[in-house]
Order: C-alpha cells, then sequence, then structure tokens
C-alpha cells in the first residue's frame, strides 16, 4: 500500500453551526458510518481552548512466567479511556458540563436584563451522557463518539485580568453494549468519480 496525504488529518473544530463538542443521551446505537451519525437536537457547548482535545486510552497488564522466570504472555487487567480538554466560554452547555445538568439554572433574557445563569459547584457526579467530538480539516472529517460518558474530573477555574475564566474537564468513557468505550468515524473527503 503506498503512502496517501488524503489520511494525515488536522485535528481542527468543526464549529461552523454548532461547537465541536456536543452532548446527549447515552445510547448503545452506534451508526456504521460519519454520515450516519445525528447531531440535531444535541447541546451544544461552545469553543474548547487552544489546545484541543485529547483522548488517552490506559491499560494496565500482568504477566506470566514460565518456571525459568522468562515472560510468555501478558493479559490485560484493566482499560480505561478518557478524554480531556478545556471549555473557553461560560454558556450553559459548558457549565453543565462542568457543574452537571442538574446545577446549572438559566433565565432568558427579557427588557430588562440579559440571560441570567447561576451554577453550583458541589460535590454530585455529573450524569452519563452521549458526547460528540466533530472535527474538520478541509474536506476530511472526523467525529467521535462516546456512547456512554461521565465528567469525573475538573480542574482549577482560573479568575485572571489577562485571561479567560475557563472550566478544564476530564470525560471518563464506559462501554456499550458492544464492549466499546470509544469510536473514531472518518470521511477523506474524496468522492469516487464515475459512479
Amino acid at each position: 500500500m503506498s503512502v496517501n496525504n488524503k489520511n494525515v488529518y488536522i485535528g481542527a473544530p468543526d464549529q461552523e453551526v454548532t461547537g465541536a463538542i456536543l452532548t446527549g443521551p447515552e445510547t448503545d446505537v452506534v451508526p456504521a458510518t460519519i454520515d450516519d451519525v445525528v447531531t440535531d437536537g444535541l447541546d451544544d457547548s461552545g469553543y474548547v481552548n487552544e489546545d484541543g482535545v485529547t483522548i488517552t486510552p490506559s491499560e494496565s497488564t500482568e504477566t506470566i512466567k514460565d518456571w525459568a522466570l522468562r515472560v510468555i504472555r501478558r493479559i490485560m487487567t484493566e482499560f480505561d479511556g478518557t478524554l480531556a480538554w478545556t471549555h473557553l466560554e461560560l454558556s450553559e452547555g459548558a457549565l453543565k458540563n462542568y457543574m452537571g445538568d442538574g446545577n446549572v439554572d438559566t433565565t432568558a433574557a427579557d427588557s430588562t436584563h440579559g440571560t441570567q445563569t447561576r451554577a453550583a459547584i458541589a460535590g454530585t457526579e455529573r450524569p452519563i451522557k452521549a458526547w460528540y467530538f466533530k472535527i474538520k480539516d478541509g474536506e476530511r472529517r472526523v467525529l467521535v463518539m462516546v456512547p456512554h460518558g461521565q465528567v469525573t474530573e475538573r480542574g482549577e477555574i482560573p479568575l485572571q485580568a489577562s485571561a479567560a475564566i475557563t472550566l478544564p474537564v476530564t470525560l471518563s468513557t464506559y462501554p456499550d453494549a458492544a464492549g466499546n468505550n470509544i469510536y473514531i468515524f472518518t470521511d477523506d473527503g474524496v468522492v469516487a468519480t464515475g459512479v
């Protein structure tokens, strides 16, 4: 197989219509292709800082040794997959991801005030949801899907005159009905001619 630069993707966000990170009800229905993923009706959480999103698979293994103490096999004893990013907005969606859906209340704007939000930092678990991360590189597209994910770590919220207020989070992933935690869909953008 020859090299092909169409297989080299840049991890830029696809946020022409919405933010690049969307959430919705957790699901065990995993689409077959990137075009089968429906993002209508999902919640948007806005901008992410310049560090983007990092996917970290983590595995622990145990070694099996023979009588001569040579390692003859390794078996997986634990798997975990996390995603981490930093919200660059104090939008309702970003606050819900950081605080938990039940800890954020929003009042619509009216003739006397703008949209108002009250968010509470509490020692409660955040809900498990499905997560969708949209990436676009010219005609190339990537979509990362987590059918069952939960924000389990929250970083410090900086309050500085010289920088944006940010909400850093780490998402833990849980296996779906097929035993998978994270799906990555791609489309290289090269259409077949004469079809």
